[in-house]
Parts: structure tokens; sequence; C-alpha cells
């Protein structure tokens, strides 16, 4: 192919991106997580499918082992390269993976250096350089119809011989997979990425979902304050209450000891210790499966979900490390704040020790106390139930205060909660006042 015709390929190729591009802004993005099931290969398509992830290993080390005008000089279309074993030693290695992946593991390291450089511009700091990889667990495939594709139901296939089977570049027989039930049925297809994990080696697939306009929003509940905790992962202001802890099976306490009695680096410690991250990928499974289960109960029909910054990381390298490492209080908390209905109060708000009713602040609450008594207006409540009460009210004073009517509020209009919480707003913003908020009379 000559330069004219190359240049003419190219504008093409960009002219149909951008149409790709419009279209694909106006529909709902959708990521499906496709097992593949290798027992449908050979023997030697198994070992070229894992050998992807070892010599894009190899070429990633590589490259990073390059200076910068080497680097700039590489040509995607090498084959032969020299890497360092685990002694240090140079070796020659072949690299026998489709030109696409060569390209794709050249273009996420260039990505890397450019973002070390512009945070270092930034900061005026040095960064550090990239380390090498011991291990190389996700491929891109970047182009829908020639890194892979699906063959989904019975398109093109009368007999219906490969339905639900994906084709991955440089392995000729289709691969069936579990989960192909996942993607709708009006759902265009684009790219992907090849994880290995040690269950086995997946495939996910961005599909993109048409939006369904004539879905509307019917049957609202009423707003609701969360608070997290050790004993019980979440509270509600209903006085529900969900325990997502998922503690570690004896099974995997066995195969530590075991792997603690094998010589490290032989056949058998290698064996066990794969047994050992399998373990572990099920719990995390496990515990991200019941996460997305609360998070759905709590979420959905919710127009105002109240919850505070809690310090997930202190929590964790404290005293509660193991109860917090066996739920997924940092998951559920991160999916929370990226939903668009949650409204985040701010960490230091005494939550526990505020009275709802009148706003007085109880300061000679302890840990033990699991029953909240207000000393003024004697208010009973069960502690983590009081705590998110008392959150569901602060949040829907910060909504109240954002509308424009509500700006300035005069105090007699407001609650006694309401002026407790401007009064410890106040202080929370000038700390050198040196003054806690005092709890307002009765009158106001």
């Amino acid at each position: 192919m000559d330069d004219n015709a190359r240049k003419e390929k190219n504008i093409t190729i960009k002219e149909k991106g951008k149409v790709t591009r419009l279209r694909h802004s106006s529909m709902r993005p959708l990521v499906v997580e496709l097992k593949l099931n290798l027992k449908c290969l050979n023997t030697s398509e198994i070992n070229n499918l894992w050998m992807y992830f070892t010599q894009c290993r190899w070429l990633c080390n590589y490259l990073i082992s390059l200076d910068a005008d080497a680097f700039k000089a590489f040509n995607t279309r090498t084959r032969n390269i020299t890497s360092l074993d685990k002694d240090g030693n140079a070796v020659d290695r072949e690299l026998t993976m489709p030109a696409k992946f060569i390209q794709s593991v050249y273009s996420s390291i260039k990505q890397d250096m450019a973002s070390l450089a512009a945070k270092r511009k930034k900061t005026g700091k040095k960064n550090g350089k990239l380390k090498f990889r011991s291990s190389y667990d996700s491929i891109e495939l970047n182009q829908y119809g020639n890194t892979h594709w699906i063959c989904y139901r019975d398109e093109g296939n009368k007999n219906g011989k490969y339905r639900n089977t994906v084709h991955i570049a440089g392995i000729k027989r289709p691969i069936r997979v579990f989960g192909m039930d996942q993607i709708p049925q009006n759902a265009e297809f684009a790219n992907a990425k090849l994880v290995k994990r040690p269950s086995g080696i997946y495939l996910m697939l961005t599909c993109y979902v048409p939006v369904d306009e004539k879905k509307t929003e019917t049957g609202f509940k009423p707003d609701i304050g969360l608070d997290f905790g050790i004993k019980t992962t979440i509270t509600t202001s209903e006085g529900e209450k969900y325990d997502i802890q998922v503690r570690e099976q004896g099974r995997l306490k066995g195969l530590q000891e075991k792997l603690a009695r094998q010589k490290k680096g032989s056949r058998g410690w290698y064996a066990t210790r794969h047994l050992i991250r399998r373990e572990y990928e099920k719990l995390a499974n496990v515990r991200r499966a019941k996460a997305n289960q609360v998070y759905h109960d709590i979420t959905v029909g919710r127009k105002l979900i109240v919850m505070q910054d809690e310090n997930i990381k202190g929590w964790h390298k404290g005293l509660f490390g193991r109860q917090v490492q066996f739920s997924a209080l940092g998951t559920l908390k991160a999916k929370l704040k990226a939903s668009d209905n949650v409204l985040i109060i701010d960490r230091f708000f005494p939550s526990t020790r505020m009275c709802p009713e009148c706003g007085v602040i109880k300061e000679d609450i302890t840990l033990s106390d699991r029953t909240f008594i207000c000393d003024n207006c004697g208010y009973p409540e069960e502690r983590d139930i009081k705590s998110a009460k008392t959150m569901l009210l602060a949040g829907r004073h910060e909504m109240s205060c954002t509308l424009a009517e509500h700006k300035c509020t005069p105090e007699e209009r407001m609650s006694d909660f309401d002026t407790s919480y401007e009064i410890w707003k106040q202080s929370a913003k000038r700390p050198e006042m040196g003054k806690r908020p005092e709890a307002p009379s009765s009158k106001l």
C-alpha cells in the first residue's frame, strides 16, 4: 500500500470513528463480564492463550528498560526482543502474539509515561519511573471485528453451531463463553479487555445500549439516612440493618498453613499459592455481590440518601482492622458516593452525640452506650438508628439551604435541630474560636 492509499484509509477510519462516537454519545455504556470456557480448545490453543499474558509482560518490561530515544524509535512490528529472567540474565524472546496486542502494550506504556510527565509538570517534583511488572493481567482489545468479535445467538449461522461464542485474534477456534445472557438484544459491541484471574480468563466486553426514554420513575420511597458501623455495616433511619461481612473459611486457613510448610519456589508452593488466590477471589466476589444487593435495596426509588463521609481507612488501621477487612464498607461507600441522589455530610459532624429533637450535643456518650438518651429532652433511641435520623435531618437542612427562598431563613422559622446544626457549622468553619456548639434553649 502506497502513501496516498494509506492516507485515504486513515481519513476514512477517522470519519467512521467520529460517526461512531457521535452515535455512542446518546447511548448507555454497559460492561459485561464473560468467562471463557477453555474446555472447547485443544492444548496448543490453551497454551497460546495463556502465553499472550506472558509475552505482554516480556514486552512491557522490555519497553520500560529502554531509554527515551529507543522507546520513541520502537517499531510495533518488532518480533524479537531481549528481556531479563528472574536471575537477571539477558534472554532472547520471540513474540508470537498478534500485532494488535503489541500495539496496545506500547500505547499503554506510552500513556503511563505521559501521565507521569504531566504530574511532574503540575507538581514540580520527581515522581520516579515505571516499575517492572511481575505479571500482566489485562490485555486491551481495542478493535471490534479485528482483535475480537462475538457470534451472538444465531446471527449468520442457521445451524447455531457457534452460538454464544467469542473469537480472539490468534485463536482459530471459537471459544464458548458463560454469561452471554447478560447482553441486551439491541446492544452494540465495542472494545474489550482480556483479563487473567486465578479462576480463569475473562472477557470484559463493553457494549452500548440505547437509552429507554419511555421508562418513568414511579413509586418513590421516602428519604433515608445511613449510618456506617463495625458491628452492623449499615443502619438506616427506618430501622433496617444490613450486615455484609464475609469471613474467611477454614479451607483458606488450611491452605495458608500448608503454604508456610512448603519450600518457597517449589512446584507445590506455586500450586498452593494459586489455590489461595482462588479462595480470595471467591471471597471478593461474595462481598461484591452483597454490596451490590444492599446498594440496590437502598438506592432504588429514593430521591435523597444522606450519609457521612466516614474514615473507613482509619477504621481499618485501628482496632477494627479485621472487621473492616471482612466487610465491604469501602466498596459500598464508593458506589454510594458515585450516585447522584446521595448527599455527603461532613466527616466531623457529631451525628452520634447530637439529639434529633432538641439539637443538644451529649458529650459523655461512650462506645459501650448502645442507647441514646438526651439529657435535655429525654429523647430515647437506639444509638445507630438515632445517628441515621440525625444525618437525614442534617441532609434535609442542607438541601433546604441551597434553595433561593431558604438561603436567609430567620432563626424563628428554624427548628431546634436546625439552629444547633447551623451553630455547629459556624464553629466547624472557624476552629480558632475554640468553642463547641452551645445547646439551644427550648424556646428556639
